[in-house]
């Protein structure tokens, strides 16, 4: 089975042959954290997202869970309606991942249950992910992780730990809390980042991050939703590759993705291949 499908193979041996004239140097990474650095099957089983954990343990307030299924019933019909512009789509998901997390806050969300939902183990890394996140430290190669994730920044960085590895290279834009003294959540900070403003202009809220990358006119993204292409439009970049995890639904969706990128590794395949690609870029 071939799970590294090439949209134009000359194509990307020209893009990967300018980013490799420019070396290390000149490169940054733009990644998805779940389902692209992570794996969506474990033992051929879809893994849950973290924030059902809270929901299916009744680990918060007891209402928390059927509030949260009340928003996801009103607003995931907007977030997968084709008909819907993408800016109301926008707006809708702003006002959604908002009223979300402040019912976290409500709910008496503490630093604890976000070590607890780690701790269950339900995401696991792509075999071969830790290999590549070590070698683009080792040669100071930014990484910035956009992730939706209600449980924030704080479950990456908690998870990026608990696998050694926890680069300096590797940045990460999520939601976040702002904790008390008892590591209990008493609100959230903005920008919020949702499905759809997933992108490089969020960079713009988090000014040491775009410092490390603005001069960085090489870019490999790593994603795996069909509604992401649009993340790196604004940013000015030299040279750009676009390998996108296509983990399920593959003979529906494949000839989409194609379209819209270079790579599509299909399957829920390991990083072989992204390794393999980081090689041919010299010192």
């Amino acid at each position: 089975m071939n799970n590294i499908i090439f949209s134009d193979k000359k194509k990307y041996d020209e893009v990967l042959e300018n980013i490799s004239k420019w070396w290390f140097s000149n490169l940054h990474i733009l990644s998805d954290f779940d389902k692209t650095l992570t794996r969506e099957f474990i033992d051929w089983e879809k893994r849950p997202s973290l924030i059902s954990i809270l929901r299916r343990q009744n680990i918060l307030w007891e209402e928390y869970s059927k509030k949260a299924y009340d928003l996801f019933d009103y607003y995931n019909p907007i977030e997968i309606n084709p008909n819907i512009s993408l800016e109301e789509k926008k707006e809708q998901m702003t006002i959604w991942w908002e009223k979300h997390l402040d019912l976290l806050v409500k709910s008496g969300l503490k630093k604890q249950d976000i070590d607890k939902a780690i701790n269950s183990w339900i995401i696991r890394f792509r075999e071969w992910v830790k290999d590549f996140l070590s070698n683009m430290n080792d040669k100071n190669v930014p990484i910035v992780v956009i992730s939706a994730n209600w449980l924030g920044s704080d479950s990456n960085y908690l998870f990026l730990e608990q696998n050694n590895v926890l680069f300096q290279n590797i940045k990460i834009i999520s939601n976040s809390f702002i904790w008390d003294n008892n590591w209990i959540a008493i609100w959230y900070n903005k920008p919020v980042i949702h499905v759809f403003n997933k992108d490089e202009t969020v960079l713009k809220s988090f000014p040491s991050i775009y410092d490390s990358v603005k001069s960085r006119k090489n870019v490999i993204l790593l994603w795996d939703s069909l509604g992401d292409p649009a993340m790196i439009h604004w940013f000015e970049y030299n040279n750009l590759l676009k390998i996108w995890f296509l983990n399920d639904k593959v003979d529906e969706l494949l000839e989409d993705y194609k379209k819209h990128y270079d790579v599509v590794i299909t399957w829920d395949w390991d990083f072989d291949f992204i390794n393999e690609l980081t090689k041919t870029i010299k010192n």
